[in-house]
């Protein structure tokens, strides 16, 4: 979904529609099988003839959006490694009680652009530094372990803390309810102006058809003559 207005424009492409359109390829991509009749049920009746129509012509638009690329690298994998190695460091106990915090880290990071920013790995380092520190557990060590290199060790620790930083920035504002209808109501308007302008396409379309066939009746008409 981020990937895709990386290219793409919200005056383009109604966020709910992309959003719909991007859990559906995402079943595909992982092989579980359901069928766009079935995957618009969830939704209102108004909304299904519609929503199905925009999620079957825009598939190959999002891959291509995406560069083909429909891999996606998150952090689960990279921290549930950093904790078996951590634990020959620390002991297995202590280890097994950072997770809890680290993925509440990790969740948070979703909710943000810092997966469009950092390497999967990077963020899951600073998931661990932040419930270590929750947890009042040293993993100093640990990191020193991993970077050796005094210049490397310093990019990495600025990295870490960038990350960090990020997430707290990003969670200052915090969006109340009265914000939140003030969004919707401008996507409403959004939706509005996409819909007005695919219909004046649509129009526009049908009088060059039109102004088109004439001209070739009239060609047929002085040709016969």
């Amino acid at each position: 979904f981020k990937r895709f207005y990386l290219r793409r424009s919200a005056m383009e492409f109604y966020p709910q529609n992309v959003m719909l359109l991007c859990v559906y390829f995402a079943c595909k991509v992982e092989e579980f099988n359901i069928g766009i009749t079935h995957f618009v049920r969830m939704l209102e009746e108004s909304l299904q003839q519609e929503t199905t129509a925009f999620i079957l012509g825009h598939e190959f638009l999002l891959m291509e959006a995406l560069d083909y690329s429909l891999t996606v690298y998150n952090s689960l994998r990279p921290l549930d490694g950093f904790l078996v190695d951590l634990g020959h460091v620390v002991g297995e106990e202590a280890a097994g009680k950072l997770k809890k915090n680290a993925l509440s880290f990790l969740n948070d990071a979703i909710l943000t652009d810092a997966t469009l920013l950092y390497p999967p790995s990077q963020i899951a380092l600073a998931a661990l530094m932040y419930s270590a520190e929750s947890n009042k557990v040293s993993i100093t060590s640990y990191l020193t372990g991993l970077a050796p290199d005094a210049e490397v060790h310093g990019k990495l620790v600025k990295a870490i803390s960038a990350i960090r930083q990020h997430l707290q920035l990003n969670y200052k504002f915090q969006i109340t309810s009265s914000k939140l209808k003030e969004l919707e109501g401008k996507c409403a308007s959004i939706r509005t102006c996409l819909s007005g302008e695919k219909e004046d396409t649509s129009s526009a379309e049908e009088e060059t058809s039109g102004s088109r066939l004439t001209k070739r009746r009239k060609t047929i008409d002085m040709e016969v003559s």
